[in-house]
């Protein structure tokens, strides 16, 4: 067993008391747990997960402060601002458009991609892709395993 995997288990249950909270901080994987699934977290949680190094898991967290995840917008490692694009509904709006212009090309891709980005473009409706119609089969010939033959049967 992972020395870290026991601390992180407690960390995902409901009713936590803060006190056990602070001190499953100090576990890098139970904090990562804290970080991620939490929606107790208090402003000076939040400060100590950060101090801590696990920015990145704080950002994936949806259920964090706005204010939480605009300051996490401007966070200097991309894997932070990736993890904000990826989670984040623009509210209040300014966050997420400043990603779509981001200088790191991956956190650029993070809001091109993701489905819900297309709703705060300024487009009305996204683009679709043109379907291509089935066409018929242009010979009056059916495939070769499609034909039937009668099969001899009991010979």
């Amino acid at each position: 067993m992972h020395p870290d995997a026991e601390p992180s288990a407690p960390a995902a249950q409901k009713d936590l008391p803060p006190d056990l909270m602070w001190r499953l901080l100090r576990h890098p994987q139970a904090r990562r747990t804290v970080a991620l699934l939490r929606r107790d977290l208090t402003e000076q949680m939040i400060e100590e997960i950060i101090a801590l190094g696990s920015a990145r898991s704080l950002a994936a967290n949806r259920s964090v402060p706005a204010e939480t995840g605009a300051r996490l917008a401007e966070h200097p490692e991309p894997a932070v601002r990736c993890a904000i694009a990826a989670g984040a509904a623009d509210d209040p709006p300014g966050p997420l458009v400043r990603l779509t212009d981001d200088p790191d090309p991956s956190v650029r891709r993070v809001c091109a991609t993701d489905s819900r980005k297309a709703r705060t473009s300024s487009s009305a409706t996204p683009s679709r892709p043109a379907r291509t119609p089935r066409r018929p089969c242009a010979s009056g010939l059916r495939p070769p395993w499609r034909q039937t033959t009668p099969s001899p049967r009991g010979s």
